[in-house]
């Protein structure tokens, strides 16, 4: 009877994980359609806030694609920052993709910098893709160990280590992938925002930061957050002034 009530209540929330994931897929592609449309309609403020909606409603909609759209609407509706920002996110998403580099390029960005110190694997691949990678030479190592000992083959010794550390070697990507951008942050300044010497309210002004820069992310405090910028310029902004870029 036990056993039976645990396989309920597990096949019950799979059920309900699964019709909220659906649920917000269906919200995100609404979303999308609605971007769609007010671009065609020539309305591109409301396309690009139309397509953040669709990315928070949905992560796995923001491939290259939709942010390459997103940026477009954004540039035509006068948002050079918020444009930048998106060119970022595709580049997480296709770092190699030859239609977002040039996209970058045209806009005035740089690649190399976003890839930078501990961002470098991201630049190699796409988070996603090392994940996939990892859980493909795991299967590959683990299936490959058990053929050979089903046909009773001998498996050299010096091969399984060196196979094994290669496994170990693609976790350790994947697992990094998932800590730099928390460890690291950056971000995005979608507006020209002044930034102060402190966070508290009158502290002295130490400079602007002009839409678009990409900036390293500090500690936060009272709803402020220190960023530090190219050329050395470091800062407290507000945070909802930062697009936070997490892959």
């Amino acid at each position: 009877m036990r056993r039976d009530a645990t396989a309920f209540w597990l096949a019950l929330g799979l059920w309900a994980a699964l019709f909220a994931a659906t649920a917000r897929a269906g919200d995100g592609r609404q979303q999308v359609a609605a971007a769609r449309q007010a671009y065609a309609a020539g309305e591109y403020a409301g396309a690009q806030q139309a397509f953040a909606a669709a990315a928070r409603a949905d992560p796995a909609l923001a491939t290259a694609g939709l942010c390459l759209d997103a940026a477009t609407a954004a540039r035509l509706a006068g948002e050079p920052g918020r444009a930048a920002a998106w060119l970022y996110r595709a580049a997480l998403d296709a770092p190699r993709d030859g239609a977002v580099r040039k996209a970058l390029a045209a806009a005035g960005l740089d690649a190399g910098a976003l890839f930078a110190g501990a961002w470098t694997p991201l630049g190699w691949l796409a988070a996603r893709q090392w994940r996939a990678v990892a859980l493909v030479a795991n299967a590959v190592f683990w299936l490959a160990l058990a053929a050979a000992r089903r046909a009773a083959l001998p498996v050299p010794r010096r091969a399984a280590l060196g196979a094994g550390a290669l496994v170990l070697c693609c976790w350790f990507g994947a697992g990094w992938i998932a800590l730099a951008p928390r460890a690291w942050p950056r971000g995005v300044v979608p507006g020209e925002t002044p930034a102060q010497s402190a966070p508290e309210a009158g502290a002295e002004a130490v400079g602007r930061i002009a839409p678009g820069t990409l900036a390293r992310l500090g500690p936060g405090r009272g709803g402020q957050a220190l960023v530090v910028v190219a050329g050395g310029l470091a800062g407290w902004v507000p945070r909802d002034a930062i697009v936070t870029l997490v892959p």
